[in-house]
C-alpha cells in the first residue's frame, strides 16, 4: 500500500509540474522513483507464495452435463469463494497444484539473474537489461500463480515509476 502511494505520489508530480520544472538534477524524483520501484518489487516478490497458496486454495470447477435420457447437454461453471467445496464434478479434470516455493524462485530469479546480468555486461544495454529485471521480474512468480491482472499491474506500476525517474535525469545530460 504504501509503495503504490510513492509511486503514484511521483507519477502525480511529475505530471503536474511544467516542463521547466521537471529536470531535476539533483536526483531527488530519481532516488524517489528507485525506492518506489525497489519498494514494490520487493513486495511483489514477498508476497508470491500467498498468491500462489490462493491460487491451490480456488476450486473452480468446469464440466460438461450430459443427460441422454432427456437428451440434453450444457455447461456446468461454479466457483468457490472459500466455503465448503463440493464434490468435484464426475467428468473435471484434475486441477494442477503449483509449488509457492516454484513461485517465489521465478520471480526470484527471474529479477536477480537479469540483474547481474546486466551488471556484468558495464554497457548501456546492461542497463537496460537490468531494468527490465527491476521491471518484469517480480511479477513472474504472480503470473505462475494465475493473478495475470496483479502481476501485469504491478510491473506497469515500476515501468512507469522508473520512466519518471530516467525522465527526470534525461535533460540533464544534454
Amino acid at each position: 500500500m504504501i509503495a503504490r502511494s510513492v509511486v503514484f505520489g511521483v507519477l502525480v508530480c511529475a505530471s503536474v509540474a511544467p516542463r521547466g520544472a521537471a529536470q531535476d538534477c539533483s536526483g531527488v524524483t530519481f532516488l524517489a522513483s528507485a525506492a518506489a520501484v525497489t519498494g514494490l518489487a520487493i513486495w511483489d516478490i514477498a508476497t508470491v507464495p500467498a498468491s500462489v497458496r490462493h491460487y491451490n486454495e480456488r476450486q473452480v470447477a468446469i464440466a460438461p452435463l450430459v443427460n441422454l435420457r432427456d437428451r440434453s447437454y450444457g455447461v456446468s461453471f461454479s466457483l468457490s469463494f472459500g466455503r465448503t467445496s463440493r464434490p468435484a464434478a464426475p467428468l473435471q479434470a484434475p486441477r494442477s497444484y503449483k509449488s509457492p516455493s516454484t513461485g517465489l524462485f521465478l520471480s526470484l530469479g527471474s529479477t536477480t539473474i537479469p540483474m547481474a546480468t546486466g551488471v556484468g555486461m558495464r554497457s548501456g544495454t546492461g542497463a537496460w537489461i537490468f531494468l527490465g529485471g527491476m521491471v518484469v521480474g517480480p511479477s513472474v512468480g504472480h503470473i505462475y500463480a494465475g493473478q495475470v491482472a496483479r502481476g501485469l499491474g504491478t510491473m506497469g506500476l515500476r515501468a512507469a515509476s522508473a520512466a519518471v525517474g530516467i525522465s527526470s535525469l534525461v535533460p540533464c545530460f544534454d
